[in-house]
This record gives structure tokens, C-alpha cells and sequence, in this order.
């Protein structure tokens, strides 16, 4: 059984900092996101390390793709670590904000998908073969937004506090059958390829190592 760690939303940032952690404790990492040329870039950066990487191109605005992806890995799938979020950039490729006024019914039903539905979607595909073993982590990106929401982010505040309850509501029940929920609330901006986003992965590979005993079902990062 190959051990495997799938972040569903691989970018440079926190996604590619916690699939690296992983990978050099000796998990096999599966990067999937839509992008396949930045995957692959990706993924030729940790096997330049001598670390195991694979990649899976996926729309997480689409749960029933992630779905999928999901189920088929399996019983090898380990840890499901959700990462996905949707943003609004501009041509230079910032993050703009994006008031309710400026959605389209669309925007705001793609960005609920990604944020949320597809998260569901993955947690219910890996159920069944993490409860056959009683054993598994699901790890959860947070954010500041579904704490403390703010109007001009308002679809991924929303987003961000479903993760949130996500996490809480399923904490205790999936513990009684040994698999670990958690989520790291990260309450500020964190760049690609930066010393904040190895600080977090840390954080993501201090939830899953902890001993059932003491799981906690969330983290904070500011």
C-alpha cells in the first residue's frame, strides 16, 4: 500500500509548502489542481529533492470530479489535506476584492463549490476506506475570513466558515472511529514559496502528528 498525502488545490503557496513537509516524512504526495504545467513544475521541484510526487489535474469548483479523484486513490490514501479556495485576480494577477454587487449568480455558485461543496465532497469520498481501517487525517485550510468576515471577501468569508464548521462538527464523531479532522486557521496573507507558508505546513504536520489522546481539531496561524 503506497502511502499517500492528496492536497486538493496545489499551488505555490501553502499547498506545495504542506505536500513538501509530507513528502520528506515519507509520505508519496498527490498534487492536484487545474493548472497541469504548474503541477508538473510542482512536482519536478520535489523530485528534484529526491521526494515522491504525482499529479492530478482537477477542477474543485466540480465535486463530483473530486469526488472521484478521491474514491479511486483509495485505502492508500493516508491524509486528504483540502487547500482549495476561490479568489478574483486581475490582469497582473493580484487578488482583488470582489463586493456581492459584482458576482454573478454563476460566480457565486462556482465559489461556494470550490470553497465549500467540494470539500464535503471530498471528506464523503475518503470516508469509507478510512473508516475500514479506522485510520486517516483530513486536514482543512482555514482562514482568518471565516472568523471575522468581511463584505468585499464575501464568498470565501462564507467559505471559510463552512470549513470551520466542517471541521467542529465532524471533529468528535469521526474520532470514535479513528480518523482525525482538523483545520489551521491562517488569519493573514501568505505569499508563494515563503517562509509563512513552510510555517504552516508545520503547523498542518503538527495536527497530524498528534496522538490520538490529545487530537485538536483546530490551529491558528497569524
Amino acid at each position: 500500500m503506497l502511502k499517500t498525502f492528496l492536497t486538493i488545490g496545489a499551488g505555490p503557496g501553502i499547498g506545495f509548502a504542506t505536500a513538501r513537509q509530507f513528502a520528506k516524512e515519507g509520505y508519496h504526495v498527490a498534487l492536484a489542481s487545474r493548472n497541469p504545467v504548474r503541477l508538473r513544475k510542482l512536482a519536478e521541484r520535489l523530485e528534484a529533492e529526491g521526494l515522491s510526487a504525482s499529479v492530478i489535474q482537477l477542477d474543485a469548483s466540480d465535486p463530483q470530479a473530486v469526488g472521484r479523484v478521491v474514491a479511486d486513490i483509495g485505502h492508500d490514501l493516508e491524509v486528504l489535506h483540502y487547500n482549495a479556495a476561490a479568489f478574483h485576480f486581475d490582469e497582473h494577477g493580484d487578488v482583488v476584492t470582489r463586493p456581492l454587487e459584482l458576482e454573478t449568480i454563476q460566480s457565486l455558485s462556482s465559489g461556494i463549490q470550490t470553497n465549500v461543496s467540494s470539500a464535503l465532497a471530498a471528506i464523503h469520498a475518503c470516508l469509507p476506506a478510512m473508516k475500514a481501517k479506522s485510520a486517516g487525517t483530513i486536514l482543512l485550510t482555514g482562514g482568518g475570513f471565516g472568523v471575522s468576515p468581511v463584505a468585499d471577501f464575501l464568498t470565501l468569508s462564507v467559505g471559510k466558515a463552512g470549513i470551520r464548521a466542517i471541521a467542529l462538527a465532524l471533529f468528535e464523531p469521526l474520532k470514535q472511529q479513528g480518523i482525525h479532522i482538523g483545520t489551521v486557521t491562517v488569519s493573514r496573507g501568505i505569499s508563494p514559496n515563503s517562509k509563512q507558508a513552510e510555517e504552516v505546513a508545520i503547523e498542518f504536520w503538527a495536527l497530524h502528528a498528534q496522538q490520538p489522546d490529545y487530537w485538536t481539531v483546530e490551529r491558528v496561524y497569524t
